[in-house]
């Protein structure tokens, strides 16, 4: 005997763990389940009646409009029905802040007459993003409060025995502090541009790029951090364009440079190549390849993690914020591109793909 459609919609609104809820289309909750009734701590017979704005605040205003009769274009029923983030008022008063959705609900397939409203508040996903959100926060503290203490103990050290200090040990402990103040300014820095990528808000001017230009660019910012080593630049003549934005692909390169340089013994060779992919036009592979210690297998799904810094002595001796590989890998996503990474004992690649600038592109952009 096979189960019918109807027993199937009343078990999952049963045992879910997301709050759904049914309202008429004035609002008025006429159905909902025990998940919803346990996040606002109420019986689900005294919150059938009530209004679901009086629960969840919400600007709900965007859905609702659009059941006027008025045709809509794909992409404005796709923004529609987009989560968006609400507050739960609970019985006790406590709010909680939970990304939800909020889809009409018809009689009919024809959409000609709205029955009410379907809400779902993603409760899984709320508690996940909440224990994210609070690890982030802990592990931020922790690295703030490293250079903090260090900055506190030798400003303290020369206001309370300053004069007693001669002139060498002034000016170590000012270049201490300064060198603590550099890197606070860079874990801001790499935590505004985290809060950028996050929130959508980047701006990106994708044009056509000389990758071996901006190779050569970085490579002579960084050439004061390279001078204990041999940088080596590999870039066939004629290579295709990448579509870029030239600061974004700058920063990308930057941050893998820096890390090559950073993370292998002096007197070794990173590689910094570039090449068009056979039988894939459509994209221009660089890669940055170093001789330094490598990162174990087990390991490498962790690099492009926030705050991923591996436990070993050469890391642990290099000042970093752990953020640089999570910004790289999400700059090389928004500019449409991939990056992977291939580790062995005495040697690590990081190779990026991003699209190629072909001339029937530029043409089509109005740029060739």
């Amino acid at each position: 005997m096979s189960l019918q459609t109807e027993e199937i919609y009343r078990t999952l609104l049963l045992y879910s763990a997301d709050a759904v809820i049914v309202t008429n289309p004035a609002g008025i909750i006429t159905t909902t389940n025990p998940s919803f009734a346990k996040l606002v701590g109420s019986p689900i017979e005294e919150l059938i009646g009530s209004s679901l704005d009086s629960i969840v605040v919400a600007d709900w205003q965007e859905a609702e409009e659009s059941e006027n009769g008025k045709e809509q274009s794909k992409q404005e029923e796709e923004e529609e029905s987009a989560l968006k983030t609400v507050t739960v008022l609970t019985r006790v008063g406590t709010e909680f802040v939970m990304p939800a959705a909020h889809f009409p609900v018809y009689h009919d397939t024809k959409k000609a007459e709205l029955a009410g409203y379907l809400t779902i508040i993603y409760v899984i996903q709320a508690n996940s993003l909440q224990q994210a959100q609070t690890e982030f926060v802990s592990t931020v503290s922790h690295e703030l409060r490293t250079p903090l203490t260090s900055i506190k103990g030798f400003a303290d050290t020369i206001l309370r025995a300053g004069e007693r200090l001669d002139s060498s040990q002034q000016r170590r402990y000012v270049g201490i502090i300064k060198d603590q103040a550099d890197r606070l300014t860079r874990l801001v820095e790499d935590l505004l541009a985290v809060s950028r990528l996050e929130s959508k808000k980047l701006q990106l001017t994708i044009r056509a790029i000389d990758i071996r230009e901006a190779i050569e660019r970085v490579q002579q910012n960084l050439s004061d951090k390279a001078k204990k080593h041999t940088v080596i630049i590999q870039v066939p003549p004629g290579l295709t364009p990448v579509w870029a934005d030239a600061d974004r692909l700058e920063q990308i390169l930057t941050n893998l440079v820096d890390n090559a340089i950073k993370y292998s013994p002096a007197d070794t060779t990173v590689t910094i190549s570039a090449k068009g992919i056979q039988g894939t036009p459509e994209l221009v592979e660089f890669s940055v390849a170093d001789q330094g210690v490598g990162i174990p297998e087990e390991h490498l799904p962790q690099v492009f993690s926030k705050f991923g810094r591996l436990d070993n002595p050469l890391v642990r001796q290099t000042e970093g914020t752990g953020l640089g590989l999570y910004i790289t890998r999400s700059l090389v996503l928004a500019l449409g591109g991939q990056i992977t990474v291939e580790s062995v004992p005495g040697g690590t690649t990081f190779t990026v793909r991003l699209p190629a600038a072909t001339p029937e592109q530029q043409a089509a952009r109005g740029r060739g």
